[in-house]
């Protein structure tokens, strides 16, 4: 995946989710951006509003919880809300059914939703360009698009992410091989695969059934609904297995209208799952691995990325304020950010 194959993290308005979307931008945009950021010199940013909960005793259980403690597992009245939802409308179409059994055949997404984060170790690591690797460890709200990361690896010292209104990096603007508005989400969404196509805004069409390796998969074509996220053209094309119903891979595009304002989206790329264990309670593939994809053909060419998500834990609690950005980090609103996408690609 280059860096101008950002995969979007399709969010959703629901009174009862937080939701940032993040809006990256290409790495060699950033330098001219240095002329307008800040550096952050004081206290730890400014933190997100938490509203406090209740004390056990005063919660009446006949009226919904609205508050959510910290960031951390979240209000299984939201969760059930959430789940009722997907499950309602997934199962109007066959194609919408057979994404819910792939859903539950991987823990099912009560227990995904209430979690309400995820850490894990993320390698990618681009085959022919060992520069370009990007490893980090990183924690995420999977409730409100916010997250943060810190390098791995010998003379590693970048940490960046987002708080939902700013992303940032330290030391340096170019302390990672990608920039952080580009990479703090992606990793998570593939991770999360299939339980985000569970987000509503999304439909289903089935495809022919399609060899990948030795098994005859179950195609299923994810799309999304006009206004869903930042690129609502992205598509994917899901592998069900036949009998265990988990994903084998998927093959995926990029159409960010900030890399495409007239329209279209990058070829085709087969994203191969495997390798799978169990993570709280959840079968999640430990191999990503990206491969070239010759769409007239039908068939995988040649890898393009070693990737490997390991240490995955779910369900940590963070301080609130976790992901704003520290001091003396670098400070790049998504405001800005937008606007000087359009200004240098004039």
């Amino acid at each position: 995946m280059t860096e101008y194959e950002q995969h979007t993290l399709h969010s959703f308005p629901r009174d009862l989710v937080f939701t940032s979307k993040q809006s990256p931008v290409p790495f060699s945009l950033w330098i001219p951006i240095l002329a307008f950021i800040a550096v952050t010199g004081c206290g730890d940013g400014s933190p997100q509003d938490h509203p406090a909960a209740a004390p056990a005793s005063a919660v009446d259980p006949a009226k919904p919880v609205t508050a959510r403690d910290g960031i951390g597992p979240v209000p299984s009245t939201w969760v059930e809300a959430r789940v009722d939802e997907s499950q309602r409308r997934m199962s109007k179409t066959g194609a919408g059914s057979l994404v819910w059994q792939s859903v539950e055949a991987h823990g099912g997404l009560k227990r995904w939703l209430a979690h309400g984060t995820v850490e894990f170790e993320f390698d990618y690591a681009p085959v022919d360009d060992p520069s370009g690797r990007r490893h980090s460890f990183q924690e995420i709200d999977l409730w409100s698009a916010r997250g943060r990361h810190r390098e791995l690896g010998e003379g590693a010292d970048a940490e960046f992410g987002f708080n939902g209104k700013v992303t940032w990096i330290t030391p340096k603007v170019d302390a990672f091989p990608s920039p952080p508005g580009f990479w703090t989400m992606t990793p998570y969404y593939f991770l999360g695969v299939p339980f985000v196509m569970a987000d509503p805004g999304t439909r289903f069409e089935q495809l022919e059934d399609a060899p990948l390796g030795d098994v005859v998969y179950r195609l299923v074509k994810v799309t999304y609904d006009p206004g869903t996220g930042d690129a609502p053209d992205d598509y994917y094309v899901l592998y069900i297995h036949p009998e265990t119903f988990r994903i084998g891979g998927l093959r995926y595009v990029v159409s960010y209208p900030g890399f495409f304002p007239e329209g279209g989206h990058t070829p085709e790329k087969l994203m191969v799952y495997s390798d799978f264990h169990e993570a709280g309670g959840l079968m999640l593939a430990r191999r990503l691995d990206t491969y070239a994809w010759s769409a007239e053909q039908g068939v995988r060419g040649a890898k393009v990325t070693d990737v490997r998500a390991t240490r995955v834990r779910f369900g940590q609690r963070y301080a609130d304020g976790a992901f704003d950005p520290p001091v003396g980090s670098i400070r790049i609103p998504q405001s800005l950010a937008l606007r000087l996408v359009d200004r240098y690609r004039s």
